[in-house]
């Protein structure tokens, strides 16, 4: 998985104790692959924002295969891929760029006014 995952352009792959550490682009928040059985990967990436119950379910709705969930007080999704496929790479790159825009915004709105950015 990692020699893949560093095939499909991802920068900051590295391995510790099993846990494969990636980035999407290089200033984006990691996240991690698993393996999980025989040749199955799980991906996962947090972003430091708290989803509403409403706001999951709306996003899977829209992402049965990347379900989101709230892991450590982190918004989180995951995707199960099979055996490092460049097609779910790509697949996975997408969503969680979705998912970073849609938490991004989802934090814009809870700023008070005149707080940072």
């Amino acid at each position: 998985m990692k020699a893949a995952l560093q095939a499909a352009g991802f920068p900051g792959v590295e391995e510790e104790g099993g846990v494969i550490h990636a980035r999407l682009w290089s200033a984006s928040a990691p996240f991690t692959a698993t393996q999980e059985g025989d040749g199955f990967w799980r991906l996962a990436l947090s972003w430091p924002v708290r989803a509403t119950p409403a706001q999951i379910a709306q996003w899977g709705a829209a992402h049965p295969d990347a379900p989101m969930d709230i892991d450590a007080g982190e918004t989180r999704i995951t995707m199960r891929i099979d055996r490092a496929d460049p097609a779910q790479l790509a697949r996975w790159a997408a969503v969680a760029e979705k998912a970073v825009i849609t938490c991004i915004g989802w934090r814009r709105k809870q700023r008070a006014p005149g707080e940072g950015m």
